[in-house]
């Protein structure tokens, strides 16, 4: 039809622009997109609505660098265009290109000061705010009208639907995989809608194994994905997606299942009225905060985070000097990815360092090269450029390896670590955080308190700070959090995994349940040491 229209009403930028939409709603090839989207430009050249288009499909298409000029330019001719604004954000914090923390807060002002549509996984690096993430979640979330499930005669098991485009190497596997093997075969049966992009791995092996009924749904549109999971009478649905990159939310706006479940993808409310539950803790969702999310919460004991504690225990053998690190200094590590990072962090990680002048910072940068411009900021701060440490991607295992070697791990404030803090803790190393307001900001304080060591969560960047210093300069304390951390492999529930697998299922049954007494939604927690 749109091809049609082209060659009946002539070839105008607005034309390719729906062209490129068209494209890429049907899952077209990406270059296909780029083509009709720059078409577009030929014939609006300058214009910032055609200009932030392009921009973000140069996003979608993995080439950050033209993106950023593109988007920039659009700002140029634009100052407040609400599509480029955020990701011109995004892309800053990516390259450390940011500017000082005043600049990045008037651009959110003018963000956040209006109704419009951001990406609710961007926004969390930016503000610690609960409401403010309900507030734009909201103004994102799918706007369709639920079908009516048609009735089913109830299962031998309760049937759960695993849905995720992450089955990959990816953090989720990575804590999810010891949940899959440790699941109750005898009480549940598991469907797995899997929509991974490029699934040739491990990882992808193992969730094909676990799977009772394997639907490999990546060619199909969300919609056809819904009819399919409709049909197959799941009780449960675990949306290990969320608002994240690749989701599908349109699936579970359209309602798949009488119970569904947001879990561990997206660490903040959907905002969908057919969500019916979030996995939390009494730490990430802390009573009286309820009022900031829309699902119902089920609260887990201990920590809502999983792990596998079937992964090799690293040995810290190796010397310093594998990883090119030094052997005679104090490590401080981010290991965070530099989206997390803003002008705060890294101004407080420069005070620390001032603080512990025998000390390096080993700073996780990804697939980017970003010596330079760590080079440039930690010298706009005072200090040598040869104490920051960028270090790019390993495999899992040599990563928590290179971790050990780690004498200390930072923390970002409003978009914690997440499973990183858990590999920290796994690889025998404390990970220093701040806690903040929102369930992003709050993962690494409940990881830490799981783990008995609740005094690695401060409350302020001034008692952040005076902690990092003590721990630096105080070789006994530094010792006897390790020591607690080692131990915590073994004797707290944050490394049990079948216990916290059982906990896990107790709360799903206890959701199924509700549906066969019709009853609604509610919020709904085990105690403490639970199962």
């Amino acid at each position: 039809m749109l091809l049609r229209s082209l060659r009946e009403e002539g070839e105008t930028a607005l034309s390719y622009h729906y062209l490129a939409r068209a494209i890429a709603d049907t899952q077209g090839k990406q270059a296909d997109v780029l083509a009709a989207q720059a078409r577009a430009l030929k014939f609006a050249p300058g214009n910032p609505v055609f200009l932030a288009a392009f921009g973000l499909r140069l996003v979608d298409a993995g080439r950050d660098q033209e993106a950023l000029a593109v988007l920039s330019e659009t700002l140029a001719r634009d100052p407040q265009n609400v599509l480029a604004l955020p990701w011109v954000l995004r892309l800053k914090r990516r390259y450390l290109q940011w500017g000082d923390q005043q600049e990045e807060d008037a651009a959110l002002a003018t963000l956040l000061d209006g109704d419009f549509v951001i990406d609710p996984l961007m926004l969390l690096t930016f503000v610690d705010d609960p409401a403010v993430q309900l507030r734009f979640s909201r103004l994102s979330a799918p706007k369709v009208t639920a079908q009516p499930l048609p009735p089913h005669a109830p299962h031998d098991k309760i049937r759960i639907g695993y849905f995720s485009a992450d089955f990959r190497e990816h953090a989720t596997m990575h804590l999810m995989e010891g949940v899959f093997k440790a699941h109750d075969r005898a009480g549940f049966e598991f469907y797995v809608y899997d929509f991974t992009p490029d699934p040739r791995c491990r990882q992808h092996q193992i969730i094909r194994d676990f799977a009772d009924v394997y639907q490999d749904v990546s060619a199909l549109s969300p919609i056809q994905t819904a009819e399919l999971a409709r049909r197959d009478q799941l009780d449960i649905v675990v949306d290990l997606k969320g608002r994240t990159t690749d989701s599908r939310p349109m699936i579970f706006a359209r309602r798949v299942a009488p119970v569904q479940v947001s879990f561990l993808g997206f660490p903040g409310t959907t905002a969908m009225a057919e969500m019916d539950y979030m996995i939390a803790d009494n730490i990430t969702i802390p009573a009286g905060d309820e009022q900031y999310y829309s699902e119902q919460i089920l609260r887990m004991p201990g920590c809502y985070q999983p792990t596998n504690n079937a992964r090799v225990v690293p040995t810290g053998a190796h010397p310093r000097s594998k990883f090119g690190l030094p052997e005679d200094k104090f490590i401080f590590a981010n290991f965070n990815h530099p989206h997390k990072v803003g002008p705060s962090e890294f101004a407080t990680w420069m005070e620390i360092l001032r603080q512990v002048p025998n000390s390096v910072l080993l700073f996780y940068a990804g697939k980017n090269d970003l010596s330079a411009e760590l080079a440039s900021r930690a010298e706009a701060h005072g200090i040598n450029a040869a104490r920051i440490l960028p270090c790019g991607s390993l495999s899992q295992q040599e990563h928590l390896e290179r971790i050990a070697q780690v004498d200390l791990c930072l923390d970002c404030f409003a978009y914690n670590a997440h499973t990183t803090a858990s590999d920290a803790l796994w690889a025998g190393v404390p990970l220093l955080t701040l806690c903040g307001r929102q369930f992003a900001a709050r993962v690494a304080t409940s990881i830490m308190s799981a783990a008995g060591v609740p005094e690695l969560s401060t409350d302020s960047k001034e008692a952040y700070v005076a902690a990092a210093v003590r721990i630096a300069t105080d070789k006994g304390e530094l010792q006897a959090l390790k020591r607690q951390i080692k131990e915590c492999r073994h004797a707290s529930t944050l490394f049990d995994t079948n216990t916290w697998t059982r906990n896990y299922e107790a709360l799903l049954t206890k959701c199924h349940a509700r549906v066969l007494a019709g009853e609604a939604p509610a919020h709904m927690s085990l105690g403490e040491g639970a199962a």
